[in-house]
């Protein structure tokens, strides 16, 4: 966005209030980043780790979580419109060329979904590391297969909203009500599939002798921050 609006704003002063607002979006991302790093994601590790870790005591963290990333994101909107209030129309639309060009959505989705299957493939060698008895290797094969599956289906609908996101916010005159109503059902999505890995991290610990606890919840570290809510 900074470099196009570099080439297509003819307006210095107009750039420079948009370079403005781009660098403090900018710093936002970088202290949300470094938030979620320190805050959110050693508090859901220091949850995990623990076997008498509640369910209400990860809802409660990943509550809070959503509710700073819906807070953060407002901000970004509001930083949107007011970029797009310093520009005119024929620059918009020569930006938005360029900045929105549409990714190859076969070769986007094949990259996610094996992402999907390297998880799926680490969790179940790790489930077969720490699980010893017959029966729980299977019960946890059968938990991870569906972690799998749920996570491919995420990444069908979450590839779907965001391509008609994009289609609904590109042009010049969109409102926040625009935005609203994608940028709630992202977030959902989000929530819906965070809801459901920790559904089977308790699924799992069930199953796993309590000296092996420790050994699998290191791989389920990465699980749960893997989209999970960033």
């Amino acid at each position: 966005m900074k470099k196009n609006v570099h080439t297509y704003v003819v307006d210095q002063d107009r750039k420079k209030e948009i370079d403005q607002i781009i660098k403090q979006v900018e710093k936002s991302q970088k202290d949300f980043r470094k938030q979620k790093k320190n805050g959110f994601d050693k508090k859901v590790e220091a949850l995990n780790m623990n076997r008498a870790s509640t369910l209400n005591d990860f809802t409660l963290v990943f509550d809070n979580f959503y509710k700073e990333l819906a807070v953060i994101q407002n901000e970004y909107l509001d930083s949107e419109l007011k970029i797009r209030s310093l520009i005119k129309p024929n620059e918009w639309d020569s930006i938005m060329k360029t900045v929105l060009q549409k990714p190859d959505e076969e070769k986007t989705r094949k990259h996610f979904l094996k992402e999907n299957e390297k998880l799926h493939d680490k969790l179940l060698q790790s489930c077969e590391k720490h699980i010893p008895d017959a029966a729980g290797k299977e019960k946890a094969r059968q938990i991870v297969d569906e972690y799998k599956n749920k996570g491919d289906l995420l990444t069908e609908e979450f590839l779907e909203l965001g391509y008609r996101y994009r289609e609904s916010i590109q042009p010049y005159n969109a409102t926040r009500k625009d935005f609203e109503p994608k940028r709630a059902e992202l977030i959902k999505l989000r929530k819906n599939y965070t809801d459901y890995l920790v559904d089977m991290r308790f699924k799992l610990m069930e199953i796993t002798p309590e000296a092996e606890w420790t050994g699998l919840a290191k791989e389920l570290n990465s699980t749960l921050f893997y989209l999970g809510a960033g």
